[in-house]
């Protein structure tokens, strides 16, 4: 079955940093006995992404084809595993996401979650409504282009 996260939800982070995933996206990252496991790490954009542990396990299998001979290879698989971290979703389908990472993301209290397909988004909402990308028209011409594609 394809793993697809949709829709956006808004939910707070608790006094220890903890975020409740909802149910609807939980029951996508489940893993076998390990439960319910995500692989947060940095995005490429002023957010926090998401990833079921099974997506990025496919991922890391894609990323370890790379040339690690490539100066740019090396660099940039070094940026993404390095902020990167496993976490296992507690009883109440909560995981604890790092200071650093919050930092980065600029994340304090309030988190929007994006399902973006195969992962998750965690934005702070005002940054996400300041994103330049986030106003971006799409227009009758982007859709014809992508049309073309799909």
């Amino acid at each position: 079955m394809i793993t697809v996260f949709a829709g956006e939800t808004h939910h707070p982070l608790d006094d220890k940093n903890r975020l409740s995933i909802p149910a609807k996206y939980r029951r996508w990252a489940t893993d076998g006995d390990s439960g319910c496991t995500f692989v947060v790490t940095k995005g490429s954009d002023p957010c926090l992404v998401c990833y079921p542990a099974t997506e990025w396990d496919g991922l890391s299998e894609k990323l370890l084809k790379l040339s690690y001979f490539k100066k740019k290879n090396r660099a940039f698989i070094r940026a993404l595993a390095r902020s990167s971290v496993r976490l296992r979703c507690d009883g109440q389908g909560r995981i604890l996401i790092p200071p650093t990472l919050l930092e980065y993301a600029n994340i304090k209290k309030e988190v929007t979650i994006i399902g973006a397909l195969n992962r998750l988004e965690l934005w702070d909402p005002q940054t996400l409504d300041q994103h330049a990308e986030s106003s971006i028209p799409l227009d009758d011409e982007y859709f014809e282009d992508l049309g073309d594609i799909l």
